[in-house]
């Protein structure tokens, strides 16, 4: 039995809505339960995979619809998810239905998490700092000349602008956005990439120290038009924390003017700091006091080496990986030549291409990106020879919710890419937190298992990017992926090293 609610001009965030199936189908008698607003590609999802009947709707309309034994098992469920919505069990919140209304001298709040269309977030984020709060505007589709009005304003009243478009923060032991609720501690970290600060946070905290905060800056700001404002103020902010000892810098290769101003700047500190620039080389760092690193990992162990005085171990050896190649090579079927990675995280996937690119000069790579490490693919919807796949990108992202949110179109490419006969190696991520799909992991690890138990010699391998305390239980969704078989790493830069070592095995047998 199928129930279809339609909420006419009802916003609700992705960040509101993303955890809603998850809880409600553990309700008895339900087997689908969805919260989407009524966009053209979340219709086709609804309509077409789900095989719910809408009827005519707007992408300003909220569509309800649950999959149910009887009417009164739907009814629940959608009761269930008409108060997750309007958070009607979230314990001593206070709900508001303007910013205005919040008295700063009564409500105590330092902090404003901005998730609304793009068209209306740059003024309500304007609205917060005027009223004296930080900002995190997880919401894109913002201008950069509203970006620079916000950081301008922002820099010149001491207030941080995280944002917008950005993915992950910890401010206070507070995750925000899709991040990680990783321990306290002594590493401070100022990022334009969301995975790759959550990545480096979560080396940190299994290697025994924590996080002092997160300050993600969104991925526009290195660009010549906004000049950093975030990734100074940040800075600025984490050179007057106490509690903070070694400061990150996290970023994909961006405008070389704004970050050797940058690093102008982190040179005048009286604290180390480490910067990895994902794409950038040692003559960036040249004249500069900064530690340069070139690598996620090897960005979070410096900073550990730099606090506890030891450096720390970086996981499988050299001599292993051989090993382990040359076991599981010798397994694979002549057909079985080529790698697919699937990934949920962008830095991931160019941390992953960077590698390959360095070391198996020659070999050809494939990807839905368009970027100098591999050839684009005419059709993403198909993978040819090693290939390395974004599912977060637009081309995919348009199709479905993004996959750290909701892991189904990640598990579809999955199956598609186990069937090709061509496919020896796949590589994941998985990305844990408060925020994002309740349980990533299971379903993978479930398929490969069953592959496993059938015969596959399909190789499998994983890093968890997930903090000790996730909601998930990062521990126990690694245990689960080495049960299946899968080869499971403390990062995604090992999980590449060992692809890496795969894929020219590969290339040799020809």
């Amino acid at each position: 039995m199928k129930k279809v609610v339609i909420k006419r001009n009802r916003y609700v965030d992705s960040v509101s809505l993303m955890a809603v199936g998850d809880k409600v189908t553990k309700l008895p008698g339900i087997t689908n339960a969805e919260a989407q607003m009524c966009t053209p590609a979340n219709l086709e999802v609804l309509v077409d995979d789900l095989g719910y009947e809408l009827p005519e709707v707007s992408a300003n309309d909220l569509a309800l619809a649950v999959t149910g034994d009887t009417e009164e098992h739907i009814e629940a469920a959608l009761q269930m998810i008409t108060d997750i919505i309007d958070h009607k069990n979230a314990s001593g919140s206070a709900q508001y239905n303007a910013i205005e209304e919040i008295d700063l001298r009564e409500d105590g709040y330092d902090l404003a998490q901005i998730s609304l269309p793009g068209e209306y977030a740059a003024a309500e984020a304007m609205k917060a700092l005027k009223m004296g709060l930080d900002v995190f505007i997880f919401s894109d589709n913002v201008s950069l000349e509203e970006e620079a009005e916000l950081k301008q304003f922002g820099a010149k009243h001491g207030r941080l602008v995280m944002g917008p478009d950005c993915g992950v923060g910890l401010i206070s032991g507070v995750a925000l956005g899709a991040g990680s609720i990783v321990k306290d501690g002594p590493v401070g970290i100022v990022g334009a990439s969301g995975s790759g600060c959550q990545e480096v946070a979560c080396i940190v905290e299994r290697r025994g120290l924590g996080v002092s905060s997160i300050i993600g800056t969104g991925g526009h700001d290195l660009l010549p038009e906004i000049g950093g404002l975030t990734m100074i103020a940040g800075m600025r902010r984490l050179e007057d924390d106490p509690k903070t000892k070694v400061i990150v810098l996290v970023s994909k290769l961006a405008n070389l003017e704004v970050m050797g101003k940058i690093l102008d700047i982190a040179d005048k500190l009286s604290k180390p700091v480490v910067a990895i620039f994902l794409g950038g080389d040692e003559k960036l760092f040249e004249g500069h006091s900064v530690h340069g690193a070139f690598s996620l990992e090897e960005a979070a162990l410096k900073a550990v080496e730099l606090c506890t005085g030891k450096k720390p171990d970086a996981g499988y050896t050299d001599a292993q990986i051989a090993d382990l190649v040359k076991s599981k090579v010798s397994a694979l079927k002549p057909e079985q030549k080529y790698v697919r990675g699937l990934f949920s995280g962008g830095t991931f996937t160019e941390e992953g291409m960077i590698y390959y690119t360095q070391h198996n000069k020659g070999v050809k790579l494939n990807s839905n990106l368009k970027t100098k490490y591999a050839e684009q693919l005419s059709d993403h919807g198909t993978s040819i020879g090693h290939c390395i796949l974004d599912l977060g990108a637009e081309d995919f992202t348009a199709e479905a919710p993004h996959p750290v949110f909701d892991p189904s179109l990640k598990l579809k490419r999955f199956k598609k890419e186990v069937a090709d006969p061509t496919c020896a190696v796949i590589t994941m991520d998985f990305i844990m937190g408060p925020g994002v799909a309740a349980d990533p992991v299971t379903p993978f690890a479930k398929a490969c298992k069953e592959l496993k138990d059938a015969g596959s010699n399909l190789i499998f391998i994983s890093n968890v990017c997930g903090s000790l305390e996730d909601p998930q239980d990062t521990l126990k969704a690694e245990k689960m992926l080495r049960d299946a078989g899968v080869i499971v790493t403390k990062s995604n830069y090992e999980s590449t090293k060992i692809a890496s070592a795969f894929l020219a095995a590969l290339e040799e047998r020809g």
